[in-house]
């Protein structure tokens, strides 16, 4: 310990100012001959240099974060400014006056979607809340217009939805999430069409059981979107139709295709027992439940 105490009190030591000469250089520190005064200066200065370039090092980083985040910022403030300008100069017109919907609407009749039927029943309204999702948005101005046609020669059900700018994902472009809900409404439209028209029996209409959509190209936002449904098969309860999601011009956005389901009704458990009966004799507790 003594010897050790010697050695330190022997050597060069570094204070916050630089390095300081003790009065005794000719002692030992930790088994190592001392450093002459000319080597430990170099080594002093060779720390102060390696100090100060750390720190310039440090600055200049801080600095160039600075910049970059400074950038970034003024070019996302450019962004927001083209697209609000984007804004002003493509104002929607109401979808009557396109060409397209225009031809639609000659051979179609126009009707009002399913939810929203159901809502504006003199009878049904007293029973159910005023809760739809679209009829909703189209108060808070995210969807424009949202009308529908049935095309009664070729059972087909078309939606006309002019979506509006805050209904996004990615930037600029329709959530899918969305496109999904639309396309799922159409398939609903059709579904009700054709339970009214007698294609579907006695039974009320059907569920969604499963839903499958394709996306082909992304929906700018504020488009204009035609999804037309169509029937594919019956079989029992179960309903199998398509859809298509597009500009009304030929460009295709989405494909789909769904299943829906009708609820069980009483009658479908009195045939399915008897034609058990006739096949096997009289159906068991289990199978009648």
């Amino acid at each position: 310990a003594a010897m050790w105490s010697r050695g330190i009190r022997a050597s060069w030591s570094l204070n916050s100012m630089g390095l300081r000469r003790n009065r005794n250089n000719k002692g030992w520190q930790h088994g190592q001959a001392p450093q002459s005064p000319r080597t430990c200066v170099s080594v002093s200065a060779a720390a102060g240099f390696s100090g100060a370039f750390q720190a310039a090092s440090n600055l200049l980083s801080r600095l160039a974060g600075g910049a970059v985040l400074g950038a970034g910022g003024v070019l996302a403030a450019q962004n927001t400014a083209e697209a609000d300008a984007k804004k002003k100069e493509r104002p929607q017109l109401p979808t009557s006056q396109l060409p397209w919907v225009q031809e639609l609407a000659s051979r179609s009749e126009e009707v009002l979607c399913p939810g929203a039927e159901l809502r504006n029943h003199p009878v049904a309204s007293m029973f159910v809340d005023q809760d739809h999702l679209f009829e909703t948005m189209v108060q808070s101005k995210q969807i424009g217009e949202f009308r529908c046609f049935y095309e009664k020669a070729a059972k087909k059900f078309h939606s006309v939805v002019q979506l509006g700018m805050d209904v996004c994902g990615f930037p600029q472009t329709v959530h899918g999430g969305l496109t999904a809900a639309i396309v799922d409404e159409t398939l609903g439209g059709l579904g009700v069409c054709m339970w009214r028209a007698g294609k579907l029996g006695v039974r009320p209409p059907a569920y969604t059981a499963r839903l499958e959509v394709d996306y082909k190209l992304k929906i700018p936002a504020g488009s204009t979107i035609l999804v037309t449904a169509e029937m594919d098969h019956v079989s029992g309860r179960k309903i199998w139709m398509r859809a298509t999601v597009s500009d009304g011009m030929g460009t295709e956005y989405a494909h789909a295709k769904a299943l829906f389901v009708a609820p069980r009704m009483p009658h479908d458990v009195i045939v399915n027992t008897f034609s058990k009966e006739g096949k096997e004799g009289p159906a068991s507790a289990s199978q009648q439940r």
